[in-house]
């Protein structure tokens, strides 16, 4: 088990025993290379916080297992659309391949990031099931679609 898969136990842990950490910053991996390609990301890591990582468990209802493969979910990725929201434009929203309760899973990340007075992160900001229609289709013909992975 890697450090990341490891500290994601921890926090869901300690938020169940009344415990949050929400502050918490964990490195999930380096940019992947298409995030860089396609959606401008610089060369920076990425990270996630306790926050969001006890939202999307707890809130979301994001099995704990998907969390902790996080790294790979964001290695293999099926669409990266520009947010919707205009005042959002540092903003992505990546359409992964998971399903939650069969509908897809969606990961929303800034694009550099100041975390704190620390340095600056290529930020994931939720985990969640995309309810409703498949967004797929509209966000495509909104304009959105920014890359696909080649089928």
């Amino acid at each position: 088990m890697n450090n990341y898969s490891s500290l994601v136990d921890i926090l869901i842990k300690d938020e169940m025993d009344n415990r949050p950490q929400h502050e918490r910053l964990l490195h999930i991996c380096h940019t992947p290379e298409y995030l860089k390609i396609h959606a401008g990301f610089p060369d920076l890591p990425m990270a996630i916080t306790g926050k969001v990582i006890g939202k999307a468990h707890f809130d979301h209802g994001i099995h704990k297992n998907l969390i902790k493969n996080l790294p790979d979910v964001l290695l293999d990725a099926k669409c990266i659309f520009k947010s919707a929201n205009p005042h959002h434009t540092d903003s992505i929203v990546l359409l992964t391949l998971e399903m939650q309760r069969s509908y897809p899973v969606i990961i929303p990340i800034r694009r550099n990031h100041q975390v704190g007075r620390g340095q600056n992160y290529n930020l994931v900001t939720s985990i969640y099931g995309k309810e409703g229609p498949d967004p797929e289709a509209k966000w495509k013909s909104d304009g959105l679609l920014l890359w696909e992975r080649s089928q």
